[in-house]
C-alpha cells in the first residue's frame, strides 16, 4: 500500500528507444548535425530514398520513417504495448520523432565517413556475424512441429505446479482519513471519528459505501464506495497484512491507524488460493518447453561442433598477449 493509499500501486511505462535530440516550436525533432571545417550541412540525396518503399508516415529533412517500417515496428511489440500505442497518439509521435532523430545523426556521421573507420567497420561486421549466428543456429534447432505432445504438457504441468499457483484474492473496501503529518491533534480526531462509524455500521446504523462516497479522502475508491476490488495480500501495506488475514467476508477492520491518517477496512469477498488449470496454461508452458528443447539443441550443435575436430590452444601466443594487455 503507497501512502497515502494502502494499495500498492504499478504504471506500465513504453520505453522509447532513443533520446530525442531537441524539438522545436511546432514540435518538429530537430537532430544537432556537427559539422566539420568546411563540410556543408546537407545528407546524402539517397538518404529519403532507403524509406521510401511505402509512403513515409514522418519525416526530418532527407531521412522518413515509412509504413513498413513503422508496421514492422509495431508488430514486433507485445500485444498490451501495441494497442497503447495505438489508443495514445502522443506515444506514438515520441517514437516517430526518436527514430526520426536516430536516422538523422546516423546520415550525418555516414556523411563524415564515421563507418569507414577501422573500429567502426570491425564492430560493424561483429553485428553481423552475430545476427548470421542466432539467425542459423535458430534454423537448425528448431524443435519439431509437433513438440511438445499432450504427455510431454501433463509431465511437466505435474512437475512445476509451483510455477502455476494464484495466491488467495481478497476483495477489500476501504475509508481512508487523511491527517496532516506529523499532526497528532488531527490524528486523534480522526481516529475518534472511525471508532464512531465502525460502532455504527457494526450496529447496522451505517452503511460502509454511503460513508466511503461521502468521508474518504481515497477519492478513486471512494466514488465506488469504497471498493478496491481483488488484491493478493502482497499488494497490501504490510502493517496491514496481519488485520486483514483475520477478516472474514463482510466483516469490518477497527480503525487502523497511521502515520498519514486512518484506515476503515471491509472484507467484502475472499478467493482462496488455487492451481491453474492446464487448459489454462498449456500455451504458456508448449512455448517454455520449446524453447527450452530449442535451447539444449542449440548446446548440442555447438558442443558437436567443437567436438568434431581438435581444438588446439597455443599456450605461448595466449600468455604473450595477456601479458601485453593493459
Amino acid at each position: 500500500m503507497t501512502h497515502p493509499k494502502f494499495l500498492l500501486q504499478s504504471v506500465l511505462a513504453l520505453s522509447l528507444s532513443a533520446l530525442l535530440v531537441g524539438c522545436g516550436k511546432n514540435g518538429d525533432a530537430q537532430a544537432q548535425q556537427p559539422q566539420a571545417a568546411g563540410q556543408q550541412s546537407s545528407a546524402p540525396a539517397s538518404t529519403a530514398k532507403s524509406s521510401a518503399a511505402t509512403p513515409a508516415v514522418a519525416t526530418l529533412g532527407q531521412v522518413a520513417v515509412s509504413q513498413d517500417e513503422l508496421q514492422q515496428f509495431l508488430q514486433v511489440l507485445p500485444a498490451a504495448q501495441r494497442e497503447a500505442m495505438r489508443n495514445d497518439r502522443v506515444v506514438l509521435e515520441q517514437w516517430l520523432r526518436s527514430r526520426l532523430a536516430e536516422k538523422a545523426v546516423v546520415e550525418q556521421a555516414k556523411a563524415q565517413e564515421w563507418d569507414k573507420k577501422a573500429e567502426i567497420r570491425s564492430a560493424i561486421e561483429e553485428a553481423q556475424n552475430q545476427v548470421i549466428l542466432r539467425s542459423y543456429l535458430q534454423s537448425v534447432s528448431e524443435p519439431a512441429a509437433d513438440y511438445p505432445s499432450e504427455q510431454d504438457l501433463q509431465t511437466a504441468y505435474q512437475a512445476n505446479q509451483d510455477q502455476f499457483q494464484l495466491p488467495a484474492m481478497y476483495r477489500l473496501s476501504q475509508i481512508f482519513l487523511s491527517v496532516p503529518d506529523k499532526d497528532e491533534q488531527a490524528l486523534a480526531q480522526a481516529k475518534k471519528r472511525a471508532d464512531a462509524w465502525v460502532k455504527q455500521m457494526r450496529e447496522g446504523k451505517a452503511d460502509f459505501a454511503a460513508l466511503a462516497k461521502e468521508h474518504s479522502d481515497e477519492k478513486i475508491s471512494a466514488e465506488r464506495g469504497g471498493d478496491n476490488g481483488f488484491l493478493p495480500m502482497s499488494q497490501l501495506v504490510p502493517a496491514m497484512r496481519a488485520t486483514v488475514a483475520k477478516l472474514e467476508p463482510g466483516q469490518l477492520s477497527d480503525p487502523i491507524v497511521q502515520a498519514d491518517g486512518v484506515h476503515i477496512l471491509q472484507l467484502t469477498d475472499l478467493r482462496p488460493a488455487s492451481v491453474r488449470s492446464l487448459e489454462e496454461v498449456k500455451p504458456a508452458l508448449r512455448d517454455a518447453l520449446r524453447r527450452q528443447r530449442q535451447q539444449e539443441a542449440t548446446q548440442a550443435y555447438v558442443a558437436g561442433m567443437l567436438d568434431a575436430d581438435t581444438v588446439s590452444v597455443d599456450g605461448k601466443v595466449l600468455s604473450q598477449l595477456l601479458q601485453q594487455t593493459p
